[in-house]
């Protein structure tokens, strides 16, 4: 098993946002995977491109904005370790959406995603090859809690 860097960071949700992931975490059990909330986290950060991620945030940025919402009281914040991977790869493209004037931080990039669709297959057959690259540590530990 090949070790890899990891760190617990946290991201802000609303009600609409855990609403998703909610919805995304039944649409991927149905499709035969045991995830979690934050394995459905780590799930779609591995598995989008970095394009991918800057094309989300930018469509939802014009779809909603990055104002203030109807409802703007924060719902939950959900603290994930993650691999440094990971979180280079939204700081490169919250990076990468600064330098076209659309500022914002990792947590309205992994949002956007929650809200974006997804092809449930291919999102389905990368969950064993994030577990293989990337295994649950907390689950290695017998620590498997969300």
């Amino acid at each position: 098993m090949d070790s890899y860097a990891e760190k617990r960071v946290s991201f802000t949700f609303y009600n609409d946002d855990l609403k998703a992931l909610r919805r995304l975490n039944l649409a991927l059990r149905r499709q035969g995977t045991d995830v979690q909330r934050l394995d459905t986290m780590r799930l779609i950060i591995f598995a989008a491109t970095e394009a991918e991620m800057f094309s989300h945030a930018a469509l939802r940025m014009s779809e909603v904005g990055k104002g203030r919402r109807a409802d703007h009281r924060v719902a939950e914040r959900l603290s994930v370790t993650l691999p440094l991977d990971f979180i280079t790869k939204l700081s490169k493209v919250a990076d990468d959406l600064t330098r076209k004037d659309l500022d914002v931080e990792r947590t309205y990039i992994v949002r956007a995603l929650l809200h974006a669709s997804h092809d449930l297959a291919k999102l389905a057959k990368a969950w064993p090859k994030m577990g293989k690259r990337y295994p649950d540590k907390r689950s290695l530990r017998g620590q498997r809690s969300d």
